[in-house]
């Protein structure tokens, strides 16, 4: 057989260059290197701003793509920056996302659904660029409350009481008496550390509990909550008196009370008034009698009058019948 003849401006230039653009498609793409991405500041919070920065700063980048996602998906990308500059926005933008020089993404004024993932994609002439970042957006904290399962606690009953706090709080710490407490066998906490059990309560559990909560914008302590050891289980409730039978039982205790002052205020003017007649003999009454003549030593004529006192007899008097009638 003999040679097929080549005729100019036959088939095989065209495949020619078709093999070429095919070969180069087929050729592996370039490797994507590893980017670190810089949160500044480190903790932002709501209503402030971020910057997500790539790190080491890209030189002689084509363009570079921002996504809200842990991954490249379209639907999540924020935008497209060029270093002309130009920034083309995507259907992640919210308008309030700009790009920067060595493709940094500003976000302002943060809420706290802009807590996400971030990622970034760099293009340059030879190779690709690819890093992701968490960004936690916190919120300053409300002064948190103390809610417990009851104030009197039973001697060796268990107390439970809840610290009321807002999810953007990482760390909560419970007090007692302003000293901070360590779980052990009777202390337990929740896997959040949002509620503390106080087992076998004694008299050492009494006192004031208090709750601390904290991230990293702010730090915040409940009110002292004050609880007690109950002096025994509460009674059965039992039914009340009425009004009626509460005014009867005042009334009868006045009119007792009253009862006994008056006897009591008898017998003691009944003692009073006793004589000693009543509970003795007579009183002996005496009178004075004339000296009896002859009696003493008789006078000398001539003598001097006798200066001695003269005295008279005193006996008893008997009383006459006038004096028993008046008795």
């Amino acid at each position: 057989m003999g040679r097929i003849p080549h005729r100019p401006g036959g088939p095989w230039p065209g495949i020619l260059l078709a093999a070429s653009v095919l070969g180069s498609c087929l050729q592996p793409a370039p490797a994507q290197t590893p980017v670190t991405i810089v949160l500044t500041p480190p903790s932002p919070e709501v209503g402030g701003g971020v910057s997500l920065a790539p790190q080491p700063t890209p030189q002689n980048f084509v363009l570079c793509y921002w996504y809200r996602s842990a991954t490249a998906a379209v639907n999540n990308r924020i935008l497209t920056y060029f270093p002309n500059p130009a920034q083309q926005n995507g259907p992640a933008h919210t308008g309030r996302e700009t790009a920067g020089p060595g493709c940094v993404l500003h976000i302002a004024g943060l809420t706290l659904s802009d807590t996400g993932n971030y990622t970034v994609q760099i293009q340059t002439e030879t190779s690709s660029g690819l890093g992701s970042v968490p960004l936690r957006v916190y919120e300053k904290l409300a002064k948190p409350t103390v809610t417990p399962n009851q104030t009197q606690v039973p001697e060796n009953g268990t107390l439970t009481l809840t610290c009321n706090t807002s999810p953007s709080a990482d760390t909560v710490l419970w007090l007692q008496n302003g000293s901070y407490i360590a779980p052990n066998k009777r202390l337990g906490l929740s896997p959040d550390n949002r509620t503390l059990t106080v087992q076998n309560f004694t008299w050492g559990d009494a006192g004031t509990y208090q709750c601390e909560v904290g991230n990293p914008v702010s730090t915040e302590r409940s009110e002292p909550s004050t609880m007690t050891l109950a002096f025994s289980p509460p009674d059965a409730p039992r039914p009340g008196l009425s009004a009626g039978t509460i005014a009867g039982i005042v009334i009868g205790s006045l009119a007792g009370a009253a009862l006994i002052g008056v006897l009591a205020y008898f017998l003691y003017s009944r003692c009073r008034n006793e004589t000693p007649r009543e509970n003795e003999g007579p009183v002996p009454v005496y009178e004075n009698l004339p000296p009896t003549a002859g009696a003493g030593p008789v006078a000398q004529p001539g003598s001097p009058p006798d200066s001695s006192p003269t005295y008279q007899t005193l006996q008893p008097r008997q009383p006459d019948v006038y004096e028993e009638l008046k008795k």
